[in-house]
């Protein structure tokens, strides 16, 4: 089994009103943190997404998209590159864990959890979260993705991480044993304030 792991970093902050992506928390940006966790929880190959200075990224095949685009175009990179499940390729087992990168709380166990928890499921997160989350790797995940955008590009409805995560066999998890602040999202400068007094 292959455990890939998709950092979601291609958003334009626009609500949080700077690059969100290169605050500092422990001598660490969000970017350097966010790497570093998804090393320590062993993923066999890191990548990241959208169009990061720095950073060999995988840009978006549909721009605007949300972090739906994002996995979107992950799947296709690990298609080219590896193939999916459902291609004959014998890669039942392969997994893809992803995290945003503006939840600077997140933990090894939190995500150690989330990919023991997943089972024979197509996916897996916390109750009342959308992220993290895991996906098994399947070709029909890609396809379901490629269709939803044939349709249409707006976001919303259907094409949402919630959504998805619903209409696939997902695993639900309570949250249990996990502080509150380690699902704190960092979205405005709202967030980044109770961020910064939960953190001091």
């Amino acid at each position: 089994m292959t455990i890939y792991s998709l950092l979601l970093a291609g958003g334009k902050s626009s609500r949080m009103g700077r690059d969100k992506r290169f605050l500092v928390f422990e001598g660490q940006t969000l970017v350097e943190r966010s790497l570093a966790l998804l090393k320590n929880v062993r993923s066999d190959q890191i990548l990241i997404s959208g169009d990061l200075a720095g950073y060999k990224s995988i840009p978006d095949l549909l721009p605007e998209c949300g972090p739906l685009g994002g996995l979107h175009a992950a799947l296709h990179h690990i298609e080219l590159e590896s193939g999916l499940n459902g291609d004959g390729n014998g890669k039942e087992g392969d997994l893809l864990l992803v995290i945003p990168v503006d939840m600077p709380f997140l933990n090894e166990q939190c995500l150690k959890t989330l990919l023991a928890g997943i089972g024979d499921a197509d996916a897996c997160y916390y109750s009342g979260e959308v992220f993290p989350c895991v996906f098994r790797l399947t070709s029909r995940l890609r396809s379901y993705l490629d269709s939803l955008f044939s349709q249409s590009r707006e976001l919303g409805g259907n094409r949402s991480m919630k959504a998805l995560l619903k209409h696939f066999s997902s695993k639900t998890l309570l949250p249990e044993g996990f502080s509150d602040k380690v699902f704190i999202n960092l979205n405005n400068p709202e967030d980044l304030d109770l961020f910064l007094s939960v953190s001091d």
